[in-house]
């Protein structure tokens, strides 16, 4: 019976290991001190190299020329296998080697459930991606990535797939919305007063302190009444949701203290009374820890993270996600 880790060795998309990118890996690797640091060297080269090639397919520039990797003296005192996205930041590229069981089966080729992330480059990476190395066969396997290095020792059968990568470097494209500019009543395209997105009764206008009441379907709801800024963007997850699209609220309050009060709540749009079932609002860190979350259930006119402060210089994101589709926001202070 195959394990977990074995079908994700079989299901991983498979690429050829050019024998120009073998050389250029045997190159460096004879510059290292010892064979432990050659195989480390090499096994690191190839690793880059396929993500590099892979994301060239996908038409996502790198700037290969610009890592590390290839640098023996840094080679010498970190194990770095790094992979700068152009305009993005850079992915750490982990080689996973493939062993051979000699069991004389079609499947005896195996590899470790657990894949390690070195302290070193624990910061300034964008991302973790790990790639199955089987130089015998000069094939390598793109296995699934995470967003953060946690403790170091990663799961294999639990990485992300390929596709949520590519999901995740489009997000990143994205401008990062600085909420000081709200104060100076500047707002980045996308981010409408909720009159603009919902028919409101004849409250007062939000301009001042009193947020207008949203009816909805008979049910009156008071968002924030207290709040100095509040602003809403359509989210749209595609096919997950066919035509329904969701409305992310958020108001702030300035504190005393300069820290900002935020407030988050997704809502359905007009036409649609209820939110879809296990959508879930997430609050992320800027190395995208997931530092609260909240899961509609089947009836839920709307979801809310719970009230969190901010600090000058924070950069945090909001994710929307449905099936396994998400939307993510960024924002600074």
């Amino acid at each position: 019976m195959m394990t977990s880790v074995d079908l994700l060795l079989k299901n991983a998309l498979p690429l050829p290991i050019m024998p120009k990118v073998i050389q250029i890996a045997q190159g460096f690797a004879q510059k290292q001190p010892t064979s432990e640091k050659a195989e480390q060297v090499y096994l690191n080269t190839l690793a880059v190299w396929a993500v590099r090639d892979y994301l060239e397919l996908m038409e996502i520039d790198t700037e290969i020329e610009h890592s590390d990797f290839a640098n023996p003296v840094v080679c010498l005192g970190a194990d770095v296998a790094d992979l700068k996205v152009k305009g993005l930041g850079t992915l750490e590229c982990r080689p996973v080697k493939v062993f051979e069981n000699h069991s004389g089966s079609e499947n005896n080729r195996w590899i470790p459930e657990f894949g390690s992330i070195p302290p070193e480059v624990w910061q300034e990476r964008i991302g973790y991606v790990f790639v199955a190395i089987d130089p015998k066969r000069k094939e390598s396997k793109l296995l699934g990535f995470t967003q953060t290095a946690g403790t170091g020792q990663v799961f294999l059968p639990q990485l992300q797939p390929f596709d949520a990568l590519l999901e995740y470097l489009e997000q990143l494209t994205k401008p990062i919305v600085n909420l000081n500019q709200w104060f100076a009543n500047q707002f980045a395209a996308g981010w409408q007063q909720l009159e603009e997105l919902w028919e409101s009764d004849s409250e007062p206008s939000m301009s001042g302190q009193t947020v207008p009441a949203l009816r909805r379907f008979g049910t009156e709801v008071k968002l924030f009444p207290d709040a100095d800024i509040m602003r809403a963007k359509l989210i749209d997850l595609g096919m997950e949701l066919g035509t329904q699209r969701l409305a992310l609220v958020m108001a702030l309050t300035q504190e005393s203290d300069r820290k900002v009060s935020v407030f988050v709540q997704v809502h359905p749009t007009e036409g649609d009374r209820y939110l879809p079932g296990n959508l879930t609002l997430a609050l992320l860190s800027d190395a995208g820890d997931r530092l609260q979350t909240v899961q509609s259930r089947g009836l839920d006119l709307w979801v809310q993270l719970r009230q969190f402060r901010v600090e000058p210089g924070t950069n945090f994101g909001l994710q929307v996600a449905l099936n396994g589709i998400s939307v993510t926001e960024s924002f600074t202070l």
